[in-house]
Parts: C-alpha cells; sequence; structure tokens
C-alpha cells in the first residue's frame, strides 16, 4: 500500500495551489479537483461537523462533493451528505457562494437547539461509519497517477 504521507503531500500541494495561485481551483485537473473536494468534505466533517463543512468555503462546493461521492460509490457518506443539506437549507439549493450561504445558515438561529441536535446526531453517525472515503479516494489517486502505484 501507498504510504499515507504521499496522500497528505498531495493534499498540501492541491491546497497551496487553490489558495496561493492565481488561478485558484481551476488550476487543478479533473482528477485533482475530485481529490481535493472529497479530501476537504471529509476533513471539514471530521473537524467540525456537517454545519462546519457547509459554512466554511468547502461548501462550495457542494454540488460536485455529491456528483463524485456517488460516482466512488460512497454511498453512506452521500446520504448522510443530503441528510445534513435538507435541514440545514430546508428544500433549496445549496448557494456556491459563501456569503448566501453564510447569511442563509446564520438565519436559521430561531431554532437553533434543535438544528444543533440533529446535526449532531448525522455527525455521530457519520463518525460511527467505517471510512468508505479514504480508501476510495486514495485508489482513485493511484488510478489517476496523483500518486504512485505500489
Amino acid at each position: 500500500m501507498t504510504d499515507p504521507e504521499y496522500f497528505y503531500a498531495l493534499y498540501d500541494t492541491l491546497v497551496h495551489r487553490v489558495h496561493h495561485t492565481r488561478r485558484g481551483f481551476d488550476s487543478l485537473s479533473e482528477p485533482e479537483k475530485v481529490y481535493y473536494v472529497l479530501t476537504l468534505l471529509r476533513n471539514e466533517i471530521n473537524n467540525g461537523g456537517f454545519d462546519q463543512y457547509f459554512f466554511n468555503s468547502s461548501g462550495s462546493h457542494y454540488s460536485r462533493a455529491e456528483a463524485e461521492l456517488a460516482k466512488l460509490g460512497a454511498t453512506q457518506t452521500l446520504a448522510l451528505l443530503h441528510e445534513a443539506k435538507e435541514i440545514i437549507f430546508l428544500g433549496i439549493s445549496v448557494p456556491a457562494d459563501i456569503k448566501l450561504r453564510r447569511k442563509h445558515m446564520l438565519s436559521l438561529d430561531t431554532c437553533k437547539p434543535a438544528l444543533a441536535r440533529r446535526l449532531e446526531a448525522i455527525n455521530q453517525r457519520f463518525y460511527a461509519l467505517p471510512d468508505e472515503v479514504t480508501p476510495r479516494l486514495e485508489a482513485f489517486a493511484q488510478e489517476h497517477g496523483l500518486v504512485e502505484k505500489d
């Protein structure tokens, strides 16, 4: 199996290109975009839950993350992502614009305790799952030449 350090280095390189180059996300190849978007999703949820994912810039990639999770067959993560999206966005599309997304999310403060409990339950279900994203992403990275195969 490929050393996990290669995957960390890959993600760090992609983050640098997205945040510190003029073309940003557009500078990434299609496979790099998939790896970046899904690693970002996984990392944000693991760090602060689905609400953090949607509140931060990562939420701008929701549509792409949804499509790529489906392609990779990460069905349990995809189902939880949909569930969290429905709780937060109440049947509307997730705005790609961070300001609009945050404005909507902050307007939900009237039901904050109930909302927080529902989202925390989804977070706990995610944390209890076997990690279905990481092994699929690692295989994807190897198949697309983002890291060397063993």
